[in-house]
């Protein structure tokens, strides 16, 4: 008797918890931020040659940022910064083969638009003299000092926001 009975309780326990919880409301939490994340590319990685920054990577095809769709922000050496959205090719987030070659595309686009928008145009490496960095243009982004083969990607920080935008920024330096 006393085992039908426990069978007959945990029934009525199942039954009533379905009946609850398909009865009450549940709202999704709004997102909260997370901590900044640090991905580090030793030795760094020139932007200019996405093709051969890829294939020089460590876990080309590990997951790094778990997101499919966030926002590159692009700073260096630009005036007017940009802040480009961008989405993984795999809904699980960003490998970091495809981090790489998304940063080194959107850096290649600045630099043409920054060509394709200038008044004042690049002056040719050969004809720059002693001076051997890149004069500031005025086109969209304003790019000065550094041309895009100068660019070596170090690192990349990214963090979700409290409305659950996930930006990227960037690291780079200038090296000859």
């Amino acid at each position: 008797m006393l085992p039908q009975v426990t069978l007959l309780v945990v029934v009525l326990a199942i039954a009533g918890t379905w009946w609850w919880l398909s009865r009450v409301r549940v709202t999704a939490q709004p997102p909260v931020a997370m901590m900044v994340q640090r991905i580090a590319f030793p030795g760094g990685i020139r932007v200019s040659d996405a093709e051969r920054a890829v294939t020089a990577l460590d876990k080309p095809d590990e997951i790094v940022i778990p997101f499919e769709h966030a926002v590159l922000v692009i700073d260096y050496p630009l005036s007017t910064p940009a802040s480009i959205p961008v989405s993984a090719p795999l809904p699980l987030g960003f490998t970091r083969g495809a981090l790489v070659k998304v940063i080194c595309e959107e850096y290649g686009h600045i630099y043409d638009a920054e060509e394709g928008t200038a008044a004042t145009k690049t002056i040719p490496p050969e004809e720059r003299g002693e001076r051997r960095s890149r004069n500031r243009t005025d086109g969209a982004y304003g790019i000065w000092g550094h041309d895009l083969a100068d660019l070596v990607l170090t690192a990349v920080r990214w963090a979700r926001q409290t409305n659950g935008m996930v930006q990227i920024e960037l690291h780079v330096e200038a090296r000859p």
